[in-house]
């Protein structure tokens, strides 16, 4: 696990792990996590695949808090973040995506059918999409906007990969050449419950995510939202899945997508019911064009559904570095293809 925001203090710019630059704090509140209390979570407009959160399961990411991802606010330039999300929506508009006459960098939701603009990979499969012209040249678009060159270099960032070279003491930090670049247009499906070992069981679970929002993500625009203090879980977890592996050949044991595992190779598809079984809070908060955040790869994630006011469209990338010095799962040194068994 990385070390907590409080135990290292890497100098200069473009971030430092100083409360102010972690998140800015909004004073005394009566959250019983800490001081970021944007919003009461019952006056939010947060849903599940199943229905309605329930608001006493919502807590808020906090600048300090033992066991959970660290939120570097301003970890890149914000002006970046934002070239990255028009030149996406550029690339993407032959697909009907965006709303007409909207601006580019906003990033506004067209009105669709929300099933055309799924990501590509096990979720449209779930869902049955085929045949489609418009929603097969969206699926297009996506895939090839990972090697467009305006992702590529932002992958690149300086001051990223600057930070993960001091966060981690790692000599030669390693981004691994398969990426996510995922967009949720509003009211569509979410990210389902999950922790990055699970794909990642190829190597030892030393790797850093990066999940980056590429503009602003509102409270209710389905950012990324972790279970409290869970990194015990996803290890209970995979330690469970290691003991009960004795039936799986060795390229079926390190896959999320064997016989032993949910179809779509995830924990679950219902935030609510899987946070009641592990009795843990959701935390959650409100993204900022430059923001990244970090977690290691047994802490479960998820989403809310996008359910943005202003109707615009999440986009965010998740990227992973490892120390090239030691083992990793190499099967990541490839770019992101649908379905490639990832």
């Amino acid at each position: 696990m990385p070390p907590s925001r409080t135990e290292i203090l890497p100098a200069g710019e473009p971030a430092t792990l100083s409360a102010h630059n972690l998140k800015v704090l909004n004073g005394a509140s009566q959250d019983p996590y800490g001081h970021y209390f944007p919003a009461d979570p019952a006056t939010l407009n947060l849903e599940s695949n199943y229905g309605p959160m329930e608001s006493d399961m919502i807590g808020y990411l906090q600048p300090t808090t033992k066991d959970t991802p660290i939120e570097v606010k301003g970890c890149i330039n914000k002006e970046a973040s934002l070239d990255c999300r028009r030149d996406y929506f550029t690339h993407m508009a032959p697909s009907g995506l965006l709303q007409e006459g909207s601006d580019l960098v906003d990033g506004i939701y067209s009105g669709a059918d929300t099933r055309k603009y799924l990501p590509p990979g096990n979720l449209r499969r779930l869902f049955g999409l085929k045949d489609d012209p418009d929603s097969e040249r969206y699926v297009d678009l996506m895939i090839s906007a990972h090697e467009a060159n305006f992702y590529v270099e932002f992958c690149k960032n300086k001051q990223l990969h600057d930070f993960v070279r001091q966060f981690t003491g790692w000599k030669n930090p390693h981004m691994l050449q398969r990426t996510m670049l995922r967009a949720f247009v509003p009211n569509s499906e979410l990210t389902p419950v999950h922790f990055d070992q699970m794909y990642l069981r190829a190597g030892p679970p030393t790797s850093l995510t990066a999940w980056i929002p590429i503009g602003d993500v509102s409270l209710e625009g389905g950012g990324l939202m972790y279970l409290q203090g869970s990194t015990d879980v996803g290890k209970k977890t995979e330690d469970d899945f290691a003991k009960n592996a004795h039936n799986l050949t060795d390229e079926e044991r390190v896959s999320a997508f064997n016989k032993n595992m949910n179809d779509g190779g995830f924990l679950s598809r219902d935030t609510v019911a899987y946070g009641k079984e592990t009795q843990r809070k959701w935390l959650i908060a409100e993204y900022e064009a430059g923001d990244v955040i970090f977690h290691n790869p047994y802490m479960v994630h998820a989403s809310c559904k996008n359910r943005d006011p202003e109707n615009k469209i999440r986009l965010a990338t998740d990227v992973r570095f490892v120390d090239p010095e030691k083992p990793y799962d190499t099967r990541w040194m490839k770019v992101y293809r649908p379905l490639d068994g990832l």
